[in-house]
């Protein structure tokens, strides 16, 4: 099914629903929207994923703003957290967009996943890589994670 097809296959509320997430952010909500939409046949992961792709662009100038990523910003961000971190751990997560670098904050006694501090999305590895240097120079932290190397390499099979 294109976007196409689908965008005008969801009832009239499901598709402002699905515009609000998408202006939001929330692309993961509004794939779910569509796909508890109640239009038969159920649409399909990749496509809700192609017609999230197509909204973001059309509605591009009314995203919300991705919060910033400079270091005086990111620093607010950690002192703001329960406890101060033991470590910071700039990593490769996945989406349906390709690769983006996330940079996680660790706490003590955390035997979790990082607290979320940025993400980057469009952009090149040195960028995150040279923040979240900085940020763990001034927070005297560690740097964990995959270092100068970019995002993981994935076989031809």
């Amino acid at each position: 099914m294109t976007p196409h097809e689908l965008w005008t296959a969801l009832p009239q509320d499901v598709r402002e629903r699905v515009d609000a997430l998408v202006v939001r952010r929330r692309q993961i909500m509004a794939v779910k929207e569509m796909r508890e939409s109640g239009v038969v046949p159920r649409p399909g992961l990749r496509d809700c994923v192609d017609l999230v792709a197509a909204r973001m662009e059309i509605l591009a100038d009314r995203l919300v703003p991705l919060p910033s990523q400079d270091v005086d910003a990111l620093a607010g961000q950690a002192a703001a957290l329960p406890g101060p971190p033991v470590a910071l751990e700039l990593a490769w997560d996945g989406d349906t967009q390709g690769w983006i670098p996330v940079l996680g904050a660790v706490l003590p006694g955390s035997s979790g996943r990082p607290h979320a501090l940025a993400q980057w999305q469009e952009t090149v590895w040195t960028e995150p890589l040279a923040t979240a240097r900085a940020l763990a120079d001034r927070l005297g932290v560690p740097l964990r994670g995959p270092g100068d190397d970019g995002p993981p390499r994935v076989r031809a099979e």
